[in-house]
């Protein structure tokens, strides 16, 4: 079987409700709510939104966006941030984040036929010999900064959110929207912290005219995103992608923080994982600026469930996780 059917068969195996979902209208989430919702205006982009069981039913919700990866659905995405894949773990993203206040919204990107669990978002690129990132929402110029709004307003319909303090973090193809988001979004985004994708959008000429505290969190061995940028991919889509230093050098500079930063080696929590990670933070900074740059690891998320064999996607980084980047979404809220 050639690796792009394997891809789509996992997509497919990983897809979510895709047709039943229902409007989420005013009153309609409670607290400890877990629904599939539909988006009115976008067909067949609807949308998982997990709210906080401790929730009072008043008080405004800090939101975290979880954007699946290319190739993937909003299915598969919880899922990617579990340990070895278990979606009923405590130490997911979603119930993590929902333990500490968060609610968590999981969107869909846009599907083709017949495979709609096969979905990309338009992360920018496709120029001048830069990949268009991701496939066919970015071949297409889908405006998902556009679909990101009408679905912040929708979500803000049906539960009252705090648009002071809103987050978007999510793998590859997910990693490279959160950060065209913090670009472009209307309501500036109070952080990001993108996993194994970078800032093709700004580093290939998009504008972005604003700062946004971000943590960057990137494997060096990485084969689907090189860490220093290329032409290497896992879906074959061609076209250089931008490095991840490249791209932290430009929220350096949007971010107003000195050339010079401090590194720091992390306790190696898990000796057996191959992997190390130091955590890199900028001087000076009006925005916060940092990385956890996984030295080993591959195309995966921290602590993470690793989708595909080692010898395609690389090791899982085990020193950190979903409280580290939830920890640096808390510790932000938009002027």
């Amino acid at each position: 079987m050639g690796a792009h059917h394997r891809w789509v068969l996992a997509a497919v195996a990983l897809s979510g409700c895709l047709d039943a979902d229902e409007r989420c209208g005013p009153g309609s989430l409670a607290a400890g709510a877990d629904r599939a919702c539909a988006m009115p205006g976008w067909l067949d982009r609807g949308y998982d939104v997990h709210v906080p069981a401790g929730w009072d039913g008043a008080s405004a919700l800090p939101v975290v966006m979880l954007f699946h990866g290319g190739g993937g659905n909003r299915g598969g995405a919880d899922r990617t941030t579990c340990p070895v894949g278990a979606v009923d773990s405590p130490q997911c993203l979603a119930a993590r984040a929902t333990a500490r206040g968060f609610v968590v919204v999981v969107p869909d990107g846009t599907g083709g036929r017949p495979l709609r669990g096969i979905r990309t978002w338009n992360a920018g690129g496709g120029e001048d010999g830069w990949d268009c990132t991701s496939g066919a929402a970015c071949q297409s110029g889908v405006d998902d900064v556009a679909y990101v709004g009408d679905l912040l307003a929708e979500l803000g319909a049906a539960l009252p959110i705090d648009a002071r303090r809103l987050y978007a973090t999510g793998i590859s193809n997910g990693g490279a929207i959160s950060h065209r988001l913090a670009c472009e979004l209307p309501t500036p985004l109070a952080a990001i912290a993108p996993v194994a994708g970078a800032n093709q959008f700004a580093d290939t000429g998009g504008a972005c005219p604003r700062a946004t505290p971000v943590l960057q969190i990137h494997g060096t061995e990485d084969p689907c995103w090189q860490y220093d940028g290329g032409t290497q991919a896992c879906l074959g889509e061609g076209g250089r992608k931008t490095s991840v230093t490249t791209t932290l050098e430009g929220w350096r500079l949007r971010n107003g923080c000195a050339p010079t930063f401090i590194d720091t080696a992390l306790p190696d929590v898990d000796p057996t994982d191959g992997v190390t990670v130091t955590h890199r933070v900028w001087d000076g900074c009006a925005a916060a600026t940092e990385l956890y740059r996984q030295d080993g690891a591959g195309h995966t998320w921290p602590s993470g469930w690793p989708y595909f064999g080692e010898d395609r996607i690389g090791r899982v980084g085990r020193d950190v996780g979903n409280d580290q980047l939830l920890d640096f979404f808390a510790s932000h809220v938009a002027p």
